[in-house]
């Protein structure tokens, strides 16, 4: 994501934007201020991404548990985003200019900055339906073959698309980019400018359709759940499937709570909303939104109780028991 606002702000009016000399508008937070706020959850979520990951591939009980895997390619993610978008962000903020002054740091931020955070949202939504699945058609999983149609196939399909889309568009595409140091983002890549077609589908469809979906589906769940239970009872292992939904649940919450409201705005843009209508308001949200990679790895955390009894098991000390043996003093006589 981008520092302080978001390439759906550009929906109307893009290709004046990029010809003309653009003022990037700023947020009346200072920029010391955003820069150690940032700072403080991103170490913290570096650590904690890595310790899931850790667990989630090498753990050979939760590696097999298929809802753990979208959550995997989450963490994984989520990882390029705190390692390289992250980073340029607090650069920016402390430097007051894009370092280091190259266009592969500006390609690279591009690339990351808008496949990461629509793919997150993809990788949502799918996993807001398969829990559907995991949930009341588990038998639709029970063979080898058809874990790999209904399970691994669209996962893989959801990263193949995400990436080829985004590789083709920032890389490939027959326009002209122009990177200015001086703006957050490097300013903008051109696809956003010159193919307002292109804008169009990348925003509706790459980023408020899947919000859509992860609202409506998980909508749904949450009233199959209640429903179910009240009809079968124990005829459903509620516990087991409870601990899988409370952690979609959360981390679905998270990411609509600071995607939503850059979703409405894109598509009041497209409806011809001008943009910096709603002020300073528009700037905080797209300010926070960086917080949705920071903050996933710890609702992921929080939401799995199975990693924290072994994180505990990991890290208790032993206690040493000394024991006294009374020994027989002989005495020289």
């Amino acid at each position: 994501m981008t520092t302080n606002f978001s390439n759906d702000s550009f929906i109307g009016g893009a290709e004046d934007s990029h010809t003309s000399s653009y003022a990037m508008p700023e947020i009346s937070l200072s920029s010391a201020a955003r820069f150690w706020v940032i700072l403080i959850f991103e170490i913290p979520s570096i650590i904690c991404s890595l310790v899931l990951l850790y667990y989630f591939c090498f753990d050979r009980t939760l590696r097999q548990c298929l809802n753990n895997h979208v959550f995997t390619i989450l963490l994984i993610v989520g990882l390029f985003s705190q390692t390289i978008d992250i980073p340029n962000i607090l650069t920016f903020f402390r430097l007051g200019h894009v370092w280091p002054q190259t266009p592969l740091n500006c390609y690279v931020w591009w690339f990351v900055g808008t496949a990461n955070f629509n793919i997150i949202g993809m990788l949502m939504a799918w996993a807001s339906f398969e829990r559907h699945i995991l949930v009341f058609h588990n038998q639709w999983l029970n063979t080898q073959k058809k874990r790999i149609f209904i399970h691994y196939i669209p996962l893989t399909t959801i990263v193949l698309y995400s990436f080829i889309f985004y590789t083709i568009c920032i890389f490939f595409l027959p326009c002209e980019n122009i990177f200015d140091y001086t703006q957050g983002w490097c300013l903008f890549p051109c696809f956003l400018f010159a193919y307002n077609i292109l804008l169009l589908y990348d925003t509706l469809i790459n980023g408020v359709l899947p919000s859509l979906l992860i609202s409506v589906f998980n909508i749904l769940l949450f009233i199959r759940v209640i429903k179910q239970k009240q009809r079968l009872r124990q005829q459903i292992q509620w516990k087991k499937y409870r601990r899988m939904i409370i952690q979609l649940m959360s981390c679905s919450a998270l990411f609509l709570l600071f995607n939503l409201p850059l979703k409405a705005f894109a598509v009041a843009y497209a409806f011809g909303l001008p943009y910096g209508t709603t002020g300073q308001f528009e700037l905080f949200i797209y300010f926070i939104s960086n917080f949705t990679t920071l903050w996933m790895p710890f609702v992921c955390l929080g939401s799995s109780p199975e990693i924290w009894l072994k994180i505990k098991e990991t890290v208790r000390i032993p206690h040493y028991t000394t024991t006294i043996t009374p020994q027989t003093l002989q005495t020289a006589r």
